[in-house]
């Protein structure tokens, strides 16, 4: 499951919305054919359409939010003729569908659309129903726009907080590896389709095994801590850091060519050797490899980044190596 994934109905969840959905206009419209009333039928029968496509879609798994959206507007359009035409018998049908909003869209716009959707039904049904009607179903209404509204912000907050568990390191605050994967193929989506650049680089503490042992494992971790809060904090705006294994650190930088990722790094460099901690005599270093997305996948852009690194280490710490 994405988690990063929002207002989004599971593909099971959706199908089965779909097939209510087709199931009570075809009733609506085997109703109209059967009571002699061929103009309601065929727009109910019209109004199926899109959801049958829709359906084809879902099945295929090759829908998407915005085909959800258009198709959840279209059932609300039929369901709003139908209550200028069966007045309350059509009112029915928006409580369901209000909920439904606020599955596909924000809470903003679905509070928006939901409550839109809402005036016209109910200003449709006043064509038939005395408005004493109409004023009960509209504070039952007023009631499941609430509803959904706080429905929303609740799994809205929830999926924040387990997004947030899922891709954070406990001890440093900064994302673990399980956003390594997406983060770095969004940026090769966007190389591909739209040239744009990114730059990765890969930090490793220096002697860090050094400092566990001399000041213990507690103190390492504050170590760790401390070099993850000088990274965030001097990050730039879009930037990504990842703890890459133990005493390492992976930052993405999109929109970054070579060039700057290079001057960054080496600023990064100099911040790092400026942290000092109460009890910590040992200056700390670290080397960098830093390597600008060109064709590579996503292997071989970490594998030519971590090259760059070892060559960093290999050449005696503390320095920067841009991979060639």
């Amino acid at each position: 499951m994405n988690l990063e994934s929002v207002n989004k109905i599971p593909r099971n969840a959706s199908i089965v919305f779909h097939l209510f959905a087709i199931v009570t206009l075809s009733v609506f419209s085997l109703y109209r054919i059967w009571i002699g009333d061929y103009k309601h039928a065929g727009f109910f029968s019209l109004a199926i359409t899109p959801l049958l496509f829709s359906l084809l879609r879902e099945w295929q798994y090759k829908a998407n939010i915005i085909q959800k959206q258009i198709t959840l507007i279209i059932v609300s359009i039929a369901i709003c003729y139908s209550c200028f035409y069966l007045g309350y018998k059509g009112l029915i049908y928006l409580f369901p569908t209000i909920f439904v909003y606020f599955f596909l869209f924000s809470i903003k716009h679905a509070l928006l659309l939901s409550c839109l959707y809402s005036l016209f039904g109910l200003g449709f049904a006043l064509n038939i129903e005395p408005s004493s009607v109409i004023a009960r179903y509209s504070i039952a209404i007023i009631d499941c726009i609430v509803f959904g509204t706080l429905f929303s912000h609740i799994i809205n907050k929830q999926k924040d907080a387990l997004f947030y568990l899922a891709n954070t390191d406990e001890l440093t605050g900064v994302y673990n590896r399980k956003r390594l994967k997406p983060s770095l193929n969004s940026a090769i989506e966007n190389k591909i389709k739209h040239q744009t650049k990114a730059s990765l680089l890969l930090l490793d503490l220096d002697h860090f095994k050094q400092i566990n042992d001399t000041y213990g494992h507690i103190t390492g971790d504050n170590v760790l801590r401390a070099v993850a809060e000088t990274i965030t904090r001097n990050k730039p705006d879009g930037a990504e850091v990842i703890r890459f294994g133990g005493e390492e650190f992976l930052i993405k930088l999109p929109g970054t060519d070579g060039e700057h990722a290079l001057i960054f790094a080496e600023q990064l460099r100099q911040r790092i050797s400026q942290i000092t901690l109460t009890g910590v005599s040992q200056l700390i270093t670290c080397s960098i490899g830093v390597k600008e997305l060109e064709g590579d996948s996503l292997d071989e852009w970490i594998n030519s980044c971590d090259k760059a690194l070892y060559k960093a280490k290999n050449a005696g710490r503390n320095r920067v190596i841009q991979a060639g």
